[in-house]
């Protein structure tokens, strides 16, 4: 567990500062410019993260395993949309296929990825509601200068029927538009939709308004360092 620790640190430090190292297929055409990276946080400590409210996040054990903790919610923003979510300070990626555990404490939690700042992002919705009752829960969604909107998702089963550890899985091909999620390992996405809207940022973990925990987390890039086609903020607004 120690080796694993140290490597996923190092990981994470040469992804924020751009440098060639073994593992990286592709090296970067020119410093600070990523291509093919993976990132692992065992949520040791929350270095790797930019929190909204740091007092309302900690690291929490099970055994051997650290997660991510939410301790509280906050109020979701005006335009309604999600604020409440720990973004991976780097790097940003375009295309990605991203891995976790997740555990709702309430009736849900989400995934923030493509997210250029506070006011343009998507975000997987992932909840004990279907669409079909709650028009709001369970699916993909995206922030575009206004309140959230879902794009998918609307006649899917429930994400997070219980309040167990649930794998998720979302790829994303931003060239092609995909956006597909599975849920524990299904051959067949629980979501999916083309969108071209946004084509890089960073990516989070959260939830619109409730609380819950995260787990084993990875993610893996063949076009990270990617260019924001929009104002891109490293940190987050006063207000966030």
């Amino acid at each position: 567990m120690g080796s694993r620790r140290r490597q996923s640190g190092a990981v994470l430090a040469l992804c924020a500062l751009g440098i060639i190292a073994a593992g990286f297929v592709n090296p970067p055409r020119a410093l600070g410019v990523l291509r093919l990276v993976t990132v692992r946080e065992d949520f040791e400590n929350l270095n790797a993260w930019l929190l909204p409210y740091p007092e309302d996040w900690e690291v929490r054990t099970e055994g051997a395993q650290h997660y991510l903790h939410m301790i509280r919610s906050r109020d979701p923003g005006v335009p309604r949309r999600p604020l409440q979510f720990a973004l991976l300070r780097s790097p940003r990626v375009g295309s990605f296929e991203l891995e976790t555990r997740v555990r709702r404490e309430g009736r849900s939690m989400i995934v923030v990825f493509n997210y250029v700042d506070t006011l343009h992002f998507y975000y997987l919705h992932l909840s004990v509601d279907r669409g079909t009752e709650q028009p709001v829960h369970n699916g993909v969604f995206i922030v575009d200068n206004g309140p959230r909107e879902r794009i998918a998702g609307t006649e899917a089963p429930p994400a997070l029927p219980d309040r167990d550890w649930h794998d998720v899985r979302l790829v994303r091909n931003a060239s092609r538009g995909e956006i597909r999620v599975y849920l524990d390992h299904q051959e067949e996405p629980l979501f999916s939709v083309q969108s071209l809207r946004f084509k890089c940022g960073q990516v989070g973990l959260g939830s619109f308004d409730e609380t819950g925990d995260f787990a084993d987390f990875k993610l893996t890039s063949e076009d990270a360092g990617c260019e924001s086609n929009q104002v891109f903020r490293l940190a987050m607004a006063p207000d966030f």
